[in-house]
């Protein structure tokens, strides 16, 4: 049975996207008189700070949906939309609210993430994560914590979850780091996507203008010396 569901698009990448992300996967979630399959019962959130699966849980509630958060690891340095450098940290503040409520934290090295002296594994890892990137930025994100959320054992190897992130979230199948790009039923895949941005502002920077190249001296010389020749006639 073929089900139809409207994926939602936002017309900027980032966090301000947030709120909407939650009403995409509550839409999702809305039960359907043609649903044919289970829905997730799981939510794996990369969040930088905690924002995200606090909001969750607050929206979500009615949903009974287990959320998982997924954290950068420990002196990562990310970089704004203007390049200025951040410690994503969730505060002593989020973290118990996340033990008072069952939210399991996870932080660690991220799968994709390079390997200093290892740069062969460095130059897979880029290829993986610009290749990810094309359908999105925070996508390659998204899918990490999924890993790490499988490797950690809060996901089983086939589990369909929610995978999500500030401006983004997917239907996806789990599967372990080791066993992302197995070729059955144990490797990772994308099901559906519910939301992402649909112009790529921060992760594609505007190309900088390009200046005329200023003409060559002698190129100049040579103009002005016919134009002299010129004048004689």
């Amino acid at each position: 049975m073929t089900r139809h569901r409207k994926v939602q698009y936002f017309e900027t990448e980032g966090r301000e996207n947030l709120l909407l992300v939650i009403k995409s996967i509550k839409a999702f979630l809305r039960p359907t008189e043609s649903q044919d399959a289970l829905l997730p019962k799981k939510i794996v959130f990369m969040t930088r700070e905690g924002e995200g699966p606090m909001l969750a849980h607050s929206q979500l509630q009615s949903e009974e949906l287990k959320i998982i958060a997924v954290t950068f690891p420990r002196h990562y340095a990310g970089k704004h939309p203007d390049d200025s450098v951040f410690m994503p940290e969730i505060t002593e503040r989020v973290r118990k609210f996340f033990v008072a409520f069952e939210i399991p934290i996870i932080t660690n090295r991220l799968p994709f993430d390079d390997i200093v002296g290892a740069e062969s594994h460095n130059r897979e890892m880029a290829l993986i994560r610009n290749a990810l990137a094309v359908f999105g930025g925070s996508i390659p994100l998204a899918i990490q914590a999924v890993l790490q959320a499988t490797d950690a054992g809060y996901v089983d190897v086939g589990e369909q979850v929610i995978a999500a992130t500030g401006d983004t979230a997917l239907l996806v199948t789990a599967s372990t780091t080791r066993l992302f790009l197995a070729k059955d039923s144990r490797g990772f895949s994308v099901n559906e996507i519910i939301c992402k941005p649909r112009k790529f502002d921060i992760t594609m920077k505007p190309i900088a203008p390009q200046l005329p190249e200023p003409q060559k001296p002698v190129a100049q010389i040579e103009r002005a010396t016919s134009d002299i020749e010129g004048s004689k006639g």
